[in-house]
């Protein structure tokens, strides 16, 4: 029953993302969207292997994400409310079920 349930979280997740990512548009080529690409992936790097830098990781990647959208290399097209707020309600609903194996909706008693 666990693995159904965690499974339905995946799935839960992917959903909420594809939303979510459904309202990013990627713009440039590679050469020019290098340093973005590299400071991502040192951010990456530096949460998983380096655990006592996990804020320097965090910094990384969010000045990553504030450069590329201040170069003009993503481009953000508005979404509704309600979709926004269906999609972060499946991604962090199947990430609890993904991670625990329970289904724990605070809306439930």
């Amino acid at each position: 029953m666990k693995l159904l349930i965690r499974l339905c979280g995946l799935g839960l997740m992917l959903i909420g993302i594809k939303v979510l990512a459904g309202s990013v548009i990627l713009s440039g080529y590679l050469i020019s969207s290098l340093p973005v690409v590299l400071c991502t992936i040192s951010g990456i790097l530096t949460l998983t292997y380096a655990r006592q830098y996990r804020k320097l990781g965090w910094l990384l990647i969010i000045f990553s994400i504030i450069y590329a959208i201040a170069r003009g290399k993503i481009f953000i097209t508005p979404i509704s409310l309600i979709s926004f707020a269906l999609a972060f309600f499946a991604v962090s609903t199947g990430y609890t079920m993904l991670a625990t194996g329970k289904i724990k909706l605070p809306l439930l008693p």
